[in-house]
């Protein structure tokens, strides 16, 4: 489950890539404008998301975010898909898209052209949560947002829901803001923080304004092909800013460019001045009660909007052209079954091949980086630019380690946990690719 990730109002100002990221963006203002009517029911905002749909009436918008060449023959495209309306759109396959080279279709099995999975890309997910403890939050309420944090964090079994490359950091707010927990993956750590988080003992002001300031410094967001970082802030608060710390417009240009949740709870607080601060989404609502159903509703619109970016790459087969001819080529990709016929339905772009050559197979594990001790990850391999994505690996440590102990799950796929703090070497040999290998670097820590 993809928590908190930016929506469309990022896109502009940089690449959201892939998501997603291969996939992000930055944040300009736009958002979602969710406020809740007196029945009950939020108004009209940015759709969280639809599924990839077959046939002629589908309709498609591709946003190019990135694109490179680079050798020995490899081109990559990093874009978003959304429907008419910007919404995300979900789930599109390699067989979605065509692809051409200048105007000749590019055969997927001669180029390796394939949907780069987003476990496999050098992606970092960052979420900040700010929850107002000030006064006027009652030990009953706080006790009911700890609960919808929570509701975030595991399942109802307990097990976690954030990603392998998903972090979050806690921090409390009043009179001051307070760092409760900084980055971390381990929802045990979260769920201790959560439970030590105490209502307030003495008649504390909001300072609503510095948990903005402060929430927004700690997220970036960088979208390029060797690292993809997004971040967003979630505010949880029942008030305006009493504190009078800092100003509003601190607050407002400090949210410039990134991602921010405002939830605000009952009759004291500033619908405007929420849905200005909230670039990506702004809820009110009429009590802690509905703070659940809204954290999971931003989840699946989080979800969504990181699934609707996407990373393509293949190995091209063009190559130095002789004599006076040139080495510049055309691309050209687009949806199948595309309803968009507007210029928003084609990436185009171009690249020089004067030294493009064959592209070795590789190996690509994907799985955490970072194991805390006693904590197990599973880990896949899989071959780019091979005869086979899926082949038959042999996967194995060093002698000395001490760190890391594996237990096989399939021939792509293994467990590993951590068993002392180090550092360990994963390895995984593909046998129907020649042996080739390919390494995953893992720490374990004492968190």
């Amino acid at each position: 489950m993809n928590l908190f990730r930016s929506q469309r109002s990022l896109i502009p100002l940089l690449f959201y890539a892939l998501a997603s990221a291969g996939l992000l963006s930055a944040c300009d203002g736009e958002g979602i404008n969710r406020l809740e009517n007196d029945a009950g029911a939020t108004s009209a905002g940015m759709a969280q998301g639809t599924a990839a749909r077959t046939g002629p009436n589908r309709y498609v918008q591709l946003e190019k975010i990135n694109f490179e060449a680079t050798l020995p023959s490899i081109i990559s495209v990093m874009f978003q898909a959304t429907d008419r309306y910007g919404g995300a759109i979900t789930g599109l396959q390699t067989s979605d898209f065509l692809l051409l080279e200048d105007n000749e279709p590019v055969s997927a099995a001669e180029t390796s052209l394939a949907i780069v999975p987003h476990e496999q890309l050098p992606y970092a997910l960052r979420s900040v949560i700010m929850i107002d403890t000030s006064s006027s939050i009652s030990p009953a309420n706080l006790d009911t947002i700890k609960d919808a944090v929570l509701g975030i964090l595991t399942d109802a079994e307990g097990q976690s829901n954030l990603l392998p490359q998903q972090e979050i950091a806690l921090y409390s707010f009043n009179d001051s803001v307070s760092l409760l927990q900084d980055f971390t993956n381990n929802t045990n750590t979260l769920i201790d923080t959560l439970d030590n988080i105490q209502p307030a003992v003495a008649i504390t002001p909001t300072d609503f304004y510095g948990a903005v300031i402060t929430g927004a410094s700690r997220i970036e967001n960088t979208f390029d092909l060797t690292q993809i970082m997004q971040g967003n802030v979630v505010i949880i608060t029942d008030g305006t800013d009493t504190a009078a710390r800092n100003t509003y417009r601190d607050a407002l240009a400090s949210v410039r460019g990134k991602s921010v949740y405002t939830l605000g709870v009952g009759d004291e607080i500033s619908a405007d001045i929420l849905q200005q601060i909230g670039t990506s989404g702004t809820y009110a609502l009429r009590n802690f009660e509905q703070l659940n159903s809204t954290l999971t509703t931003i989840n699946q619109q989080v979800v969504a909007s990181a699934n609707s970016f996407y990373y393509l790459h293949y190995a091209s087969p063009k190559r130095g052209a002789e004599g006076a001819r040139s080495s510049l080529h055309n691309i050209k990709l687009s949806v199948v079954n595309n309803a968009n016929r507007s210029a928003t339905s084609v990436i185009t772009d171009q690249f020089d091949a004067t030294e493009f050559s064959n592209v070795q197979a590789e190996i690509v594990i994907a799985g955490p980086a970072r194991l805390d001790l006693q904590e197990a990850g599973i880990y896949r391999a899989s071959t780019r630019w091979g005869p086979q994505p899926n082949g038959n690996y042999l996967w194995s440590l060093p002698e000395d380690n001490i760190s890391c102990q594996i237990d096989p799950l399939s021939t792509t796929s293994i467990r590993v946990t951590g068993v002392a703090t180090g550092n360990c070497t994963l390895t995984a040999e593909d046998q129907s690719a020649g042996g080739v290998q390919g390494w995953h670097f893992i720490e374990v820590v004492a968190d």
